[in-house]
């Protein structure tokens, strides 16, 4: 039971971190948008990095 209510609790404390984030960044008007917008943005910055190209430029003829 104790590792339940700890799992609520850091639920919890995430989703009004995230709500602060988006009302402090955006202000009151137009909360869901901003919401999406901010959750879309949290969700590219833990993508995995973009795979480049092998850099062909830099080798000798």
């Amino acid at each position: 039971m104790g590792l339940l209510r700890k799992l609520f609790w850091i639920a919890l404390t995430l989703v009004f971190t995230f709500v602060f984030l988006v009302l402090f960044e955006n202000g009151t008007t137009n909360f869901a948008e901003n919401a999406q917008h901010e959750f879309d943005e949290i969700k590219t910055y833990f993508a995995a990095p973009p795979k480049k190209k092998p850099d062909t430029s830099d080798k000798l003829k």
